[in-house]
């Protein structure tokens, strides 16, 4: 199971990296600019975009 505990966007725990396809987050307060630009996503908050995503939980 992932991992995951506020499931409102802010605690961070369902954090994962975005290895290959494309997500939106509704909310994306626990992560910086600088980490959604490395590819990072809260998994609580993610909806797929493509056919096929990837990700990995860190």
């Amino acid at each position: 199971d992932p991992p995951y505990s506020c499931c409102v966007g802010v605690c961070t725990t369902c954090r994962a990296k975005l290895r290959s396809g494309k997500a939106s987050m509704e909310e994306r307060e626990g992560l910086s600019d600088a980490e959604i630009e490395e590819g990072y996503i809260l998994t609580c908050q993610a909806h797929p975009l493509s056919d096929d995503v990837d990700l990995v939980f860190e």
